[in-house]
């Protein structure tokens, strides 16, 4: 989680932006994990009104003068020390462990998106009436996610029977 977590703090805002309008889809490059090629490997998400929204608050918080959500002057440490630590403490106070479940539930509205179903892990049987479709949805998620690896996504939606 850490890394996603960085990515969308380093996130280069302004390209996204950019790529949102023109493209209809977004490139997660900055912040990625080096092992993935950094930001020579491409990750593009479509976006939908959910990315949209999130890019339109981003900006709005976007730091003067900055192209991402650290102040030119601020540390990468510094807003984990401001930011994000205070922000867990909020998670907690609402029985959420952290941003990894925030991750686990944006990735059940996904597989719902893709295959029309609900998500193993609530209920939906997708992976049984449809293996195919199910396999390409945990693809798709796999590598909007980050992984490179399907049965991470299992952590996130459920596993098959």
């Amino acid at each position: 989680m850490r890394d996603s977590l960085r990515e969308a703090i380093l996130a280069d805002l302004p390209r996204l932006q950019r790529q949102a309008e023109q493209l209809g889809r977004i490139n997660i490059q900055d912040g990625t994990k080096g092992g993935r090629g950094g930001a020579t490997a491409p990750r593009w998400i479509m976006v939908d009104n959910h990315v949209r929204e999130a890019l339109r608050y981003a900006e709005q918080v976007l730091p003067l003068g900055g192209r991402n959500l650290l102040a030119p002057n601020e540390s990468y440490l510094n807003f984990q020390r401001g930011i994000v630590r205070p922000a867990r403490e909020v998670l907690h106070t609402h029985n959420l462990k952290g941003f990894h479940e925030l991750r686990a539930a944006y990735a059940c509205e996904r597989y719902e998106q893709i295959t029309q179903h609900l998500a193993p892990i609530n209920g939906g049987r997708c992976c049984q009436l449809d293996r195919r479709l199910d396999q390409e949805a945990r693809a798709q998620m796999s590598y909007e996610l980050g992984h490179g690896r399907i049965d991470v996504v299992s952590a996130y939606i459920g596993g098959r029977p």
